[in-house]
């Protein structure tokens, strides 16, 4: 017998880990929560139960996947929620390749989308999100809540902070930090630190 699973958010990211969830075949969806649609919403065949209220109403845990990508909302749902009501499996598209699975560590509630390849000793903290087709390479360190967009390559030896939005098609070279809550712009290419709390955009990376 399945599992069965709720997904938070039914935008088009929660559309998205609907099919990488039916992908799996593990779980059963039981449903979308989302305080922006409706109740009985229906979003590709499953319904919206309602918001956070109705999340924190269940009287036995249930199996939790956040399909938000903004980081710093990610953070704040999450302190949220009642721990004590969820689980946060760890969810990886069947077509992911994971090279050294002995020296990759994945935390709970994190997502790793389709075409996406990690080679060796990379850690991921806790609701990480690394969309399609995305690779990291070997020793990176990617920080909880981090949300990196479609088409990213992470070189070696790079330390991402928390709650960090990579924009889509970034390159991020060798020995690079890039600290909490920061911002890479789409297509940008970065070649040294960012501070925290910073946005960097362009070939090389500038601050904004």
């Amino acid at each position: 017998m399945k599992e069965q699973l709720l997904i938070y958010g039914a935008g088009g990211l929660g559309k998205e880990i609907l099919s990488l969830v039916r992908a799996l075949g593990q779980f059963e969806p039981l449903g979308f929560i989302d305080d922006g649609l409706r109740k009985d919403t229906v979003v590709k065949g499953i319904r919206v139960l309602g918001g956070l209220d109705v999340l924190n109403s269940f009287t036995t845990p249930v199996n939790l996947v956040i399909a938000i990508g903004d980081p710093s909302a990610k953070s704040i749902l999450v302190k949220m929620i009642d721990p004590s009501r969820v689980y946060f499996p760890v969810l990886i598209h069947p077509s992911v390749i994971i090279q050294d699975e002995e020296s990759v560590a994945i935390g709970e509630g994190s997502i790793i989308t389709a075409g996406c390849i990690l080679t060796t000793d990379i850690r991921i903290e806790s609701h990480v999100l690394i969309n399609l087709n995305t690779t990291v390479g070997h020793d990176v360190a990617l920080g909880s809540f981090s949300s990196v967009m479609t088409g990213v390559n992470i070189a070696g030896t790079v330390k991402i902070g928390d709650g960090v939005l990579v924009g889509s098609g970034a390159n991020i070279l060798n020995d690079v930090t890039i600290g909490n809550f920061s911002k890479v712009g789409m297509g940008a290419v970065v070649t040294k630190d960012v501070e925290a709390e910073t946005t960097v955009v362009g070939i090389p990376a500038r601050k904004v």
